[in-house]
């Protein structure tokens, strides 16, 4: 069983437990947060998450995880097959994660730790969010 370590806050946590979800594999969830702790930095070189653990080792940097868990495991393909749709899918998740996921991150202190940021950094956030809103329509 594979096991993903990571917490709920993280996009790229999501992203992983999200195609875990979408293939039907069994995983179980360790929470863990990055840290630099010699044990940590161990299975992830950057004492970043998400980090899975398979049968082999560990595999850390999200798209690493989700290359390895489309191409060994089976279950729904989360990729078409033709190598245009594929390359289509593969450039809406990186307009997504540069130009919504990026800039939203602006306001996640507001938005899920109750600080408070300025009008200044919630129109930046806002306007980069439509940008990249914009950019998904067409």
């Amino acid at each position: 069983m594979f096991k993903l370590y990571g917490f709920t806050v993280s996009n790229y946590f999501n992203m992983v437990k999200l195609a875990l979800l979408e293939k039907g594999l069994e995983f179980e969830v360790v929470t863990l947060y990055g840290n630099q702790s010699d044990e940590f930095l161990s299975i992830s070189p950057r004492g970043k998450v998400p980090v899975l653990g398979v049968e082999q080792g560990f595999i850390n940097e999200t798209s690493a995880i989700l290359e390895y868990l489309e191409e060994c495991t089976e279950g729904k393909a989360l990729l078409p097959g033709e190598p245009f749709a594929r390359a289509q899918v593969r450039t809406l998740m990186k307009e997504i994660e540069l130009y919504i996921e990026l800039p939203a991150r602006i306001g996640y202190p507001e938005a899920y730790f109750g600080a408070e940021i300025s009008s200044a950094l919630k129109n930046k956030c806002k306007a980069e969010l439509l940008a990249g809103i914009d950019t998904l329509k067409r």
